[in-house]
């Protein structure tokens, strides 16, 4: 029997608050929004991050037409599988761990590195952090098309699973994720690497400057000359053992400069400090 998890976007400000919005862009949002729980509905029932053709988690995100008050729109996820046993996790509710693994997915996103509500999160993110900054990296379209309706019919967007509020869209999270600056200068620096996936290249790794995460991305040619410093380095970070990789790399920035990607040109491993 399916567990039935609500979500919920209420918009305030504009023209919301006559409870209307502007068509396209209302309709888009609540589209990339549908998008974004597809992906980590997919990822929690089957383990697999999927965005083409047809895969579990397109099927299992319902929607209500919109409401007055001021606007809202009601989603539900029917999940028929148990996403503590598909991911080897100790039993928790369903409901708290897909509403914790949105909320992850969206304030990376978002630029933000929220602490995890359950175990079970901090279990997948000590064992398949690469495959959870891959699975931010892959919702990162969808989380832009639900800003479409901030500045378009609504101010503000709360996203609430259940009861409780996930995250809020407003006009700076809307600025973020809308505008890449790109930095083409090559700058080397040692980390400590925190994620890695060595299918996709995405990860991350901690920048002691800026005292947070980083996610990390690389093509598909670096990625095969540089697969094996990283797995090394995620086993490094993973064992405590002190070893760091060196790594050349250009950067994405939010309109204020703060880094929000490092692009991979090259890597090896560091020499070890003294």
């Amino acid at each position: 029997m399916a567990d039935i998890i609500p979500f919920r976007l209420k918009l305030t400000g504009d023209t919301a608050d006559q409870h209307q919005f502007q068509g396209y862009d209302g309709y888009m949002a609540l589209a990339g929004f549908a998008w974004t729980l597809a992906l980590v509905t997919n990822y929690a029932e089957t383990g697999k991050i999927r965005q083409r053709g047809e895969f579990l988690g397109r099927n299992a995100v319902r929607a209500r037409a919109p409401a007055a008050g001021s606007m809202i729109a009601d989603f539900a996820v029917w999940l028929e599988q148990n996403p503590a046993q598909v991911l080897g996790l100790t039993g928790v509710a369903a409901s708290a761990f897909l509403y914790d693994l949105v909320s992850r997915v969206v304030a990376r996103n978002l630029g933000e590195d929220t602490p995890s509500q359950t175990t079970q999160l901090n279990q997948l993110l000590e064992r398949r952090a690469g495959d959870v900054e891959a699975l931010v990296a892959k919702v990162e379209p969808a989380v832009r098309q639900t800003h479409a309706v901030i500045g378009n019919g609504a101010t503000k967007m709360q996203i609430l699973g259940g009861h409780n509020i996930i995250n809020t869209y407003d006009e700076r999270t809307r600025d973020y994720v809308k505008l890449n600056v790109e930095d083409d200068h090559e700058i080397e620096k040692d980390f400590s690497i925190s994620a890695f996936n060595v299918n996709s290249g995405y990860g991350s790794v901690f920048d002691n400057n800026l005292g947070r995460t980083i996610p990390i991305s690389m093509s598909r040619e670096v990625l095969r000359k540089v697969s094996n410093v990283f797995t090394w380095g995620i086993d490094q970070y993973a064992n405590k053992a002190g070893g760091r990789v060196l790594m050349k790399y250009t950067r994405i920035l939010a309109m204020d400069g703060t880094p929000k990607r490092y692009i991979v040109q090259s890597a090896k491993r560091a020499p070890r400090r003294e």
